[in-house]
């Protein structure tokens, strides 16, 4: 019993220190391995901790990027804003350009009739107009037209060219004679007769009637310079003292200037009646048998004869449509 007690406490024995030795290397590979799983708690740690740093420089990031962003939009709803009210402003704009051309234009036709101003005036309004899109423009644009059509189909004054002739006609008025200046050149002596012999000396009753006969024609001649007969209308046209000739001439000219001035501002009327008056003083003061007076006079019935203005459109209508858009378009911004 005491043998058996002996081998059962030593397999005992030798069982004990084989479960320990077991304990030990599980004891030894557990704490291999918690160290391993230290260390890799630690490098997670790492990671996690770099991560949140990088975590919290996104979000910085993401937080300056939203305020650049709203900024950016701000900036972008000014920018449209700003040009909403450029593009408002420039419709405003043009259509106050757009009245002021067509204002000159009426100008240019009742002050002066200058059709072809008033169209070169229209014209400019219409390009103004077309570079804007806006709906009330395509409506001015169709009067415009309209209006730049009836124009071109107003007949021509060719005022230049009438200007010119009566510049021409107060030309030489200077050079004109009066009917209070005329005199009649000397008449020439009659030379003596070829063959007739001059006596040597003494008395002839040839001679005598020569010397007679040549007397009484130089009297003729000196008579014809004081003396000579017209038939003149207007009396006190032949009693005109020096100075008073200058004012006839200088009126003269002065009424041609004043119809070169009707001439340029088409008023009919007065043009022809200064006509009239130029021919008056022409036909009163001035020698009608000169050829300088004549052409004179012909050149101002050919200027009587001549069209000075025709009848033109009105453009008050085309003119209260560009202002009433314009009004409305000005409303509409405020």
């Amino acid at each position: 019993m005491a043998l058996l007690g002996l081998v059962v406490a030593l397999g005992a024995a030798a069982a004990a220190g084989l479960l320990w030795q077991r304990f030990d290397a599980v004891g030894r590979e557990a704490a291999r391995r918690l160290q391993q799983s230290d260390a890799r708690v630690e490098q997670l740690d790492l990671q996690v901790k770099t991560m949140q740093e990088a975590s919290r420089e996104l979000q910085a990031r993401s937080a300056v990027l939203e305020v650049k962003l709203t900024e950016a939009l701000g900036q972008q709803a000014q920018l449209e804003r700003m040009y909403k009210d450029m593009s408002l402003q420039s419709v405003a704009s043009t259509l106050a350009d757009v009245e002021s051309s067509v204002g000159l234009a009426s100008q240019q036709l009742l002050v002066s009739g200058n059709v072809r101003g008033a169209i070169v005036a229209l014209q400019d309004a219409d390009a103004r107009l077309q570079r804007i899109n806006q709906p009330e423009a395509l409506g001015l644009r169709r009067l415009i037209a309209h209006e730049i059509d009836k124009l071109s189909a107003v007949p021509a004054v060719d005022v230049a060219a009438l200007a010119l002739r009566l510049d021409t006609l107060a030309t030489g008025i200077e050079s004109l004679p009066l009917i209070a200046g005329l005199t009649r050149s000397p008449q020439p002596t009659a030379p003596e007769a070829a063959g007739t012999p001059r006596p040597a000396g003494g008395f002839s009753l040839e001679g005598l009637a020569s010397t007679g006969r040549r007397g009484w024609e130089a009297l003729l001649g000196e008579l014809s310079q004081l003396f000579r007969v017209n038939r003149v209308d207007r009396p006190d046209a032949l009693l005109l003292a020096p100075e008073q000739q200058y004012f006839v001439r200088e009126n003269l000219r002065l009424a041609l200037l004043s119809a070169r001035l009707a001439l340029l501002a088409r008023a009919e009327p007065v043009f022809r009646a200064d006509l009239e008056r130029a021919s008056g003083w022409l036909r009163t003061y001035f020698d009608q048998d000169s050829r300088a007076v004549v052409n004179k006079l012909a050149m101002i019935e050919q200027l009587r004869s001549s069209p000075v203005s025709v009848e033109l459109p009105s453009l008050g209508d085309t003119l209260a449509a560009v202002r009433a858009a314009r009004v409305a378009r000005e409303t509409s911004t405020q």
